[in-house]
């Protein structure tokens, strides 16, 4: 998933400021595909180049200009294709499984310490999706439609899905570890 098209897929709901971009993606996909402010902003006016969007430039008295980005018609098409097409499967990295997999050679102590973070990082994680539903409903302005909002809490499922999948690994290793059951899993 491209961060340009995440973008389009918000201005096709209402136009918006960066600002506001950054506020929804927080609020609705961050769980699954985080965005930095300045990524963000480094993106729109590549879009813009692109056709994919204008900007209305609205003055201010007291503070900067506003601009608010609108999907043109040609970034609607961009859009609907992407939407439409196969995508490649994508790759995980996580940089604490590379300290699991050289883990042989540290005390089991500070292992189960590593385990317990991520433990903890992923119950935090099932927080924060818990909330998800009651910040969604505060996210557009309207226009969005059951069906909208039923496919935007599929991928709240799905974190809820996977988070409570790695939770129960790491509670599993977890407790082998601390039995010094140091056996190959069965793989199946």
């Amino acid at each position: 998933m491209s961060l340009e098209h995440a973008i389009l897929g918000f201005l096709n709901y209402e136009p918006m400021t960066g600002y506001e971009l950054k506020k929804i993606f927080d609020q609705s996909i961050k769980h699954f595909w985080p965005a930095k402010q300045s990524h963000i902003y480094r993106v729109l006016p590549q879009m813009e180049e692109k056709g994919w969007l204008t900007v209305e430039v609205i003055q201010q008295d007291t503070r900067p200009a506003r601009k608010v980005y609108h999907l043109t018609e040609r970034g609607r098409a961009e859009l609907q294709a992407w939407l439409a097409a196969d995508q490649p499967p994508s790759e995980t990295r996580l940089a604490w499984l590379i300290q699991l997999f050289f883990a042989g050679q540290l005390s089991d102590e500070v292992v189960l310490g590593l385990l317990e973070h991520q433990a903890s990082l992923i119950r935090h994680r099932l927080q924060r999706l818990g909330g998800i539903p009651a910040e969604s409903s505060q996210q557009m302005d309207g226009s969005e439609t059951p069906r909208d909002r039923f496919y935007w809490m599929l991928t709240v499922d799905y974190g809820v899905a996977s988070a409570i999948a790695q939770l129960r690994w790491l509670e599993e290793v977890i407790a082998r570890i601390r039995r010094s059951q140091y056996e190959l899993p069965t793989i199946g």
